[in-house]
C-alpha cells in the first residue's frame, strides 16, 4: 500500500510540474498585483515569496484555501483564487530571483 502512495504522488507531483512549466508567468504576474500589499514588489516583504520553489508556494497557498493554514487573510486571498490562478503565481514567484 506504501508503495502505491508513493507511485501516486509521484504522478501527482509530475502533474503539478507540467502544469507549472506550462503556467503563464504574465498572468502571474498580473494577479501577484494583490500580493504586494503585504509582500512588497516582486514578492520581497514579509514573508518573503519572490524565489520561492512552485510546488511549496501551490502547497501553500491551498493549504490556505482549504483552511488547513490559519491565517484569516491569507484565507480569504486564497480562497478567491483557482487552481490556474494559483499555479500563474507560483510560476511568476518562482521565476523572481531571491
Amino acid at each position: 500500500m506504501l508503495s502505491f502512495s508513493l507511485v501516486y504522488h509521484a504522478k501527482a507531483d509530475v502533474g503539478l510540474a507540467e502544469q507549472i512549466a506550462k503556467a503563464d508567468v504574465g498572468y502571474g504576474e498580473y494577479l501577484a498585483g494583490e500580493c504586494v500589499t503585504c509582500h512588497r514588489n516582486q514578492g520581497a516583504g514579509i514573508p518573503k515569496i519572490n524565489g520561492i520553489e512552485a510546488e511549496t508556494f501551490v502547497t501553500i497557498m491551498q493549504a490556505y484555501r482549504s483552511k488547513a493554514l490559519n491565517n484569516n487573510v491569507m484565507q480569504m486571498v486564497a480562497g478567491r483564487l483557482d487552481d490556474e490562478q494559483i499555479i500563474s503565481l507560483a510560476a511568476y514567484f518562482s521565476s523572481l530571483p531571491e
